[in-house]
């Protein structure tokens, strides 16, 4: 009964290392079934590009150009099958035409022939549309028993399972029979262990064995083997944008519609040489000022409004009134001299008034020379008020906005320190580190780069003779006002040498970055079908560049969003 239990557990446990055959499939059933392909036909000629789809009874045909993949729109699509089937597709918008018919989705291989006509065009197009019946299961695979054999595995397990029948066959044998002689019985030495209990041992080793090699899952699994986890993805299909093995991108004309795909033939050409420098933003010292105080004193805003950072100014405008501050001692100085002279202002008007009534019996220049005295003081007093109450307005040097104000209400400042900076956003400079070898004398054009395709002009204005953190500074005038430059605002410049470099010229928008950071543009291959090539190119304008090795003439090269191409997976 042992024997018996011990090989039926063994058997069991066996089952774990069972080796999967080819096909072997555990069916998880998990898995997201693919998308179906949808049937398309492609047909290109020299001035039009053509793609129908087919989804239902209704086939959609998306019109373009081949060079600049621009949708064509107003044209004329007559749509003729198999020669029996003739219809004309309803423009939808956007150089899309549909067309609806009970033979579209019948299945079976149709010969399309379409006729367009645009008022500067008339072609005839044609082409094949596989239009795929229900899938069929695919039938399970026979089993092949040469490949069976050609396996390792199998071969070892053999050699294993040899060797355990060869002991088996020794540790289970049946036991010797009692002998028939009583005193040979009796003469046997009792220390021997019997037959049975040798084979119990080897039953519980076999047991243990196999249960060690089930726990080790030393299974190989064999081709097409699968547990059915089904949490992989399946394959996209369908109007998706994705990946192909080789490493293009297929972009269905749905999404090129969607994205704003737009291409460009490549040619040769020349262009400027040109360098980049990193440049900063600093405003016109014509057209800037600065409010400093011009004495110690106090911020007061009886009737006067301060004005804020943004405001816009004109020359001369009040921005604040400034208080003098004078301590106690100086004060009192201050009012010890206009007692003084209000005491001689009375003095002096005493004596006019006596010497008016003797006009005629004094000498008139007494009289006048009383009068200057009088007016004099009169002066000096007017002078040395502000001094304890007077207020000083402080006005707008340039006109401009305001850029920095450091005042408050009630604030105490020093002299000479500085209130307001004024600006004119519509005049800045562009302060560029140069090199020595530069020659400025070759500078023909020079642009500041705000943005991705976006730049400014500027004029060359010179350069300084002193070194500037072991530089040249460069100056630029901002010849065109926009409102994407700031002061303080690093851009980079780029300028522009007599001398010309042969390449292609490209938008800077057509130059991605590939997943190793080197440049690359996309190559429009077929209607829906896109390729990476890796560029070599030179800066010229900031909204163009100079590829200078990686392109050849006549490419279709994308110019208007590559940027969402390169992002396909």
């Amino acid at each position: 009964m042992t024997r018996t239990f011990i090989l039926l557990f063994a058997l069991v446990a066996s089952t774990a290392a069972a080796i999967a055959g080819p096909g072997h499939d555990h069916g998880g059933g998990g898995a997201a079934q693919a998308t179906a392909e949808i049937p398309r036909i492609e047909s290109v000629t020299p001035d039009i590009e053509l793609v129908a789809t087919a989804e239902g009874h209704k086939l959609t045909i998306y019109l373009d150009a081949p060079v600049t993949n621009e949708p064509v729109e107003g044209a004329k699509i007559v749509v003729e099958a198999d020669g029996k089937h003739k219809a004309e597709a309803k423009p939808k918008g956007n150089g899309v035409y549909e067309l609806e018919a009970d033979w579209v989705d019948q299945p079976g291989v149709k010969a399309l022939v379409f006729t367009v006509t645009t008022p500067t065009i008339t072609d005839l197009l044609n082409g094949t549309l596989d239009i795929h019946g229900p899938e069929v299961a695919a039938k399970a695979a026979p089993l092949d028993f040469k490949a069976l054999l050609m396996r390792v595995e199998l071969w070892v397990w053999s050699a294993i399972a040899a060797a355990l029948g060869f002991f088996l066959s020794f540790a289970f044998r049946p036991a010797r029979a009692p002998f028939d002689d009583p005193t040979a019985a009796a003469t046997e030495p009792a220390s021997k262990p019997a037959p049975r209990i040798v084979g119990k041992a080897a039953a519980f080793a076999l047991a243990g064995f196999v249960a060690l090699g089930a726990s080790l899952d030393a299974a190989r699994a064999g081709p097409g083997h699968d547990h059915g986890d089904g949490g992989g993805a399946a394959p996209a299909g369908g109007n998706v944008p994705r990946r192909q093995a080789d490493g293009s991108v297929f972009m269905p004309k749905p999404a090129q519609r969607l994205l704003r795909i737009r291409t460009a033939s490549t040619s040769s050409t020349t262009a400027p040489q040109s360098t980049e420098l990193l440049g900063t933003v600093i405003a016109d010292p014509r057209a800037s000022g600065r409010v400093q105080a011009p004495f110690a004193g106090r911020i007061e805003v009886d009737d006067i409004e301060i004005a804020f950072v943004g405001q816009r100014v004109a020359k001369g405008d009040v921005l604040a009134a400034l208080v003098p501050t004078v301590s106690s001692v100086e004060r009192g100085s201050v009012g010890q001299q206009l007692a003084e002279l209000d005491g001689s202002i009375a003095q002096a008007e005493q004596k006019v008034a006596r010497l008016n009534k003797l006009v005629g019996s004094v000498p008139q220049a007494d009289i006048d020379q009383a009068r200057s005295e009088l007016k004099s003081l009169r002066e000096r007093r007017t002078a040395l008020s502000p001094s304890l109450f007077g207020k000083e307005k402080l006005r707008a040097p340039v006109a401009g906005i305001i850029a920095a104000a450091n005042v408050r209400t009630g604030q105490v400042v020093d002299a000479r320190e500085v209130l307001f900076e004024i600006v004119d956003p519509e005049r800045l400079w562009i302060e560029a580190v140069g090199f020595a070898s530069i020659d400025e004398k070759a500078i023909t054009e020079a642009h500041a780069v705000v943005a991705q395709g976006q730049s400014v002009p500027l004029k060359f204005l010179g350069r300084a003779p002193e070194l500037k953190q072991q530089s040249l500074p460069l100056l630029f005038k901002v010849e065109k006002f926009t409102g994407t430059l700031s002061i303080g605002r690093s851009v980079p410049v780029l300028v522009q040498a007599k001398s010309t470099t042969p390449g292609i010229v490209l938008p800077e928008a057509a130059v991605v970055r590939a997943a190793n950071g080197l440049p690359q543009v996309w190559e429009k291959l077929g209607p829906e079908k896109f390729a990476a090539k890796a560029v070599r190119t030179a800066p010229l304008d900031g909204q163009r560049v100079l590829v200078t090795d990686g392109l050849t003439n006549g490419l279709r090269i994308v110019v208007d969003g590559a940027e969402f191409i390169n992002q396909v997976r």
